[in-house]
């Protein structure tokens, strides 16, 4: 019988979709997840946790490396839970990440309608959003920054990310050494300063928002400190507190206070410009965003009428405006509901119209009025469609192009969608997220007359 702590020798067979090596163990009996474990590999392992049907181990020592692994480019790799793929070569990982999409879709699109996955444009400084927990030491009361430890909420303060726009490392550092109020503890609930986070654009502009634990904001100190740091960066061009006292996941309340600059930055794809805001999604790797973008305007004929829903602050149907004769879009957040008309204006789309609230309820109202549209572009959160949008959609349309940073959801809606009739035109993967599991998939589905 094996127990935790036992040490053992496995060879990784293949990956999971989180990027842990996969072996097995006594007579094929067990599987092992092995993290940061490469195909063909053979490992020395210690048991660091049991399950009836599953262990799994730490590497002790790697006996046989696979060819592809390589020292990686960050130092805190091991101790910071942001990357989990910087221990092999980046086009090896793209080949893992073509093999994981195939096997989580294999069994319901036909192999030939995968496509290879498309490379991330730039490696190197890619994510324009950055996103700090902070905190503080108990006794000296030392502000920590940075990224949660795998699978916990233990802080690993982070002085340097190779993915991020290095004069962040530095901003956070000014941040750290001045700031003025007390930092979040969790343990305790107690202190003011739970997030620090930072949109750029392509000029590498950026506006910044600090996320309190309370209700109310009143504090002469913090406006000082946000303006010196607005003298000491000039390319910070705004800052905000966003109020969330609440003792959830949620990081972000729709309350937000402007404390000094601008309401927004503009980023730029390609020839289109966006108005961005401190409570705005758009894809932190814009280079890679562009990609995707070009795959949807190439999968769409001329003068189609396109429902945008969940459509954010308008990015993909600005992006297809030279295609498209109308475009109704359809987005939850009031904030980006009025960059999006925004943005509309600043790229003199000529036709659209704009829809503010749940999804669900418009979708509703569409089908009562007999509206019907040539395409219905989804790009929904991580937990992907319910059935009751997906029923309403199916109704709206021939043609879906669904956008998904969760495979396994989007596995889920493709399979309803095609209970209901549609078939897959393809499938795609666009790796938007280098050196970490995550991967962006986009997929066409049609329905015929």
């Amino acid at each position: 019988m094996i127990n935790i702590g036992d040490i053992i020798e496995v060879e990784i067979e293949k990956m999971t979709s989180l990027f842990e090596g996969v072996a097995r163990y006594s007579n094929d009996k067990l599987v092992v997840f092995v993290p940061q474990g490469l195909p063909q590999e053979k490992l020395k392992v210690e048991i660091i946790q049991k399950n009836k049907s599953f262990l799994r181990a730490k590497i002790i020592e790697i006996i046989k490396p696979n060819k592809n692994r390589i020292k990686p480019l960050c130092a805190l790799y091991n101790a910071c839970g942001s990357c989990e793929v910087q221990h092999c070569t980046y086009n090896y990982s793209l080949l893992i990440k073509d093999d994981i999409i195939k096997d989580i879709f294999c069994s319901i699109i036909d192999k030939n309608k995968i496509y290879p996955i498309i490379k991330s444009p730039v490696l190197d400084q890619y994510r324009k959003k950055v996103q700090f927990p902070c905190t503080q030491t108990k006794n000296s009361k030392r502000i920590l920054m940075g990224y949660y430890k795998k699978n916990s909420h233990n802080l690993t303060n982070i002085k340097f990310c190779p993915l991020i726009p290095s004069i962040m490392n530095e901003i956070n550092e000014f941040i750290r050494d001045n700031c003025p109020v007390s930092c979040y503890v969790e343990k305790t609930k107690k202190g003011l300063l739970k997030n620090t986070i930072a949109r750029f654009n392509h000029k590498n502009d950026l506006i910044i928002t600090f996320v309190f634990n309370d209700k109310r904001f009143k504090n002469k100190d913090f406006e000082l400190f946000c303006q010196k740091l607005v003298e000491k960066f000039p390319i910070v061009k705004g800052v905000f507190v966003n109020l969330n006292p609440n003792n959830t996941n949620t990081i972000l309340s729709e309350t937000t206070i402007k404390i000094i600059g601008c309401d927004c930055i503009v980023e730029q794809l390609d020839k289109y410009s966006y108005k961005i805001g401190p409570l705005s999604f758009f894809q932190v790797n814009p280079a890679a965003a562009c990609e995707l973008f070009r795959i949807i305007r190439d999968n769409i004929k001329d003068n189609a009428a396109i429902l945008d829903a969940f459509g954010g602050v308008g990015a993909i149907g600005i992006y297809l405006k030279e295609k498209v004769k109308k475009t109704t879009l359809v987005e939850i957040n009031k904030e980006a509901c009025k960059l999006a008309k925004e943005n509309y204006e600043l790229n003199r789309v000529q036709n659209y119209e704009i829809f503010s609230g749940n999804a669900l309820n418009h979708l509703e109202d569409f089908k009562k009025q007999g509206r019907a549209f040539d395409y219905v572009l989804l790009d929904p959160p991580r937990k992907g469609c319910d059935k009751n949008t997906l029923s309403l959609i199916k109704e709206l349309t021939k043609n879906i192009i669904y956008v998904s940073c969760n495979p396994q959801t989007l596995k889920r809606d493709i399979i309803y969608l095609i209970e209901e009739g549609f078939k897959v035109e393809f499938l795609r993967s666009i790796d938007l997220f280098p050196y970490t599991h995550h991967i962006e998939c986009v997929c066409k589905l049609s329905k015929e007359n």
